[in-house]
């Protein structure tokens, strides 16, 4: 005798349902290559070093005006200091890309 019980009917096509949608998951994802995790690394160092090399730049306008306004000498502090904040924000930089592809190369 078939029963015409609408609880019972309703529980197969849901487990059905599921069984369908886990297949077509786990086949999406065997076609979809995983996501590189590296990119959200990647944009933090690009974060760090710009905000480096900008802040080592305005440390050095900033001594350079403070030579500046202490000694009177106008042009000549603020000149160094911009040489001198490049200068620093650039070796910064290429000291951080050095560790960088140090702990690259050692699997960190």
């Amino acid at each position: 005798m078939a029963t015409n019980d609408p609880v019972h009917d309703d529980d197969e096509r849901l487990d059905d349902l599921g069984r369908r949608i886990d297949a077509v998951r786990e086949q999406n994802q065997s076609r979809q290559p995983k996501p590189v995790q590296e990119s959200r690394g990647r944009l933090n160092v690009v974060y760090r070093l710009s905000t480096e090399f900008v802040a080592a730049v305005f440390i050095g306008i900033g001594l350079g005006l403070g030579f500046d306004y202490l000694t009177g000498f106008r042009p000549v502090g603020i000149i160094l200091g911009s040489i001198l904040g490049i200068a620093t924000a650039f070796y910064t930089v290429v000291r951080a890309m050095r560790q960088l592809n140090a702990d690259q190369t050692q699997g960190k």
